[in-house]
């Protein structure tokens, strides 16, 4: 979360260039799109929280908010509000630029490739259990992380604003470093 999250769509610290490499090729080993369009449905998000100009608007239900906003147009209002978000920084980023412009290449190689030749390679294992397990460790990643979007804005208990959906829940910030601990975060 230090990069797409917490640099790119909140901009809460200012990160030099070597730093700022190194989480946009997490970010692309994570691939869960762009660090660019991340951070703007990520802001969105912020801006919209459970309404139908969130992307992935947990009032929606479980389904719709794990996994289903990925699955299916975007709400109108998504698309109309989105147009108004101050997406400048994250334009005239250049790192964040070249990203979108060869991430098919950039995330292919560092998602997908990468993982799967490191051990093959350095560790003589084979290549159909290489790829499986870089599979697993993607599809559990994606699935802890779809987990803030569902499960942290629908069970659990909220001690500081009873009147939003995100909660507090103990599972899912234990599975992702403390981001479960979401009913904060309006």
């Amino acid at each position: 979360t230090a990069g797409a999250h917490r640099l790119w769509a909140h901009r809460t610290y200012k990160a030099k260039l070597p730093l700022e490499i190194l989480l946009l090729i997490m970010n692309s080993i994570a691939f869960q799109d762009t660090a660019f369009t991340w951070a703007r449905d990520h802001r969105l998000h912020h801006k919209y929280s459970d309404t139908d100009a969130d992307p992935h608007n947990a009032t929606r239900g479980f389904f719709y908010s794990h996994v289903g906003w990925l699955l299916v147009k975007k709400h109108p209002e998504v698309k109309a509000r989105g147009k108004y978000l101050s997406l400048d920084d994250l334009k005239n980023n250049p790192l964040l630029k070249f990203q979108k412009k060869y991430a098919i290449l950039v995330v292919g190689t560092l998602c997908f490739l990468m993982p799967t030749f490191v051990p093959v390679y350095f560790w003589g294992e084979g290549i159909s259990t290489a790829w499986n397990i870089n599979l697993l460790r993607y599809v559990m990643n994606l699935n802890m992380t779809f987990l803030v979007n569902s499960a942290a804005h629908i069970f659990g208990n909220k001690p500081y604003d009873k009147s939003i959906a995100s909660v507090q829940n103990i599972s899912v910030s234990l599975a992702t470093f403390g981001e479960g601990f979401h009913n904060y975060h309006q």
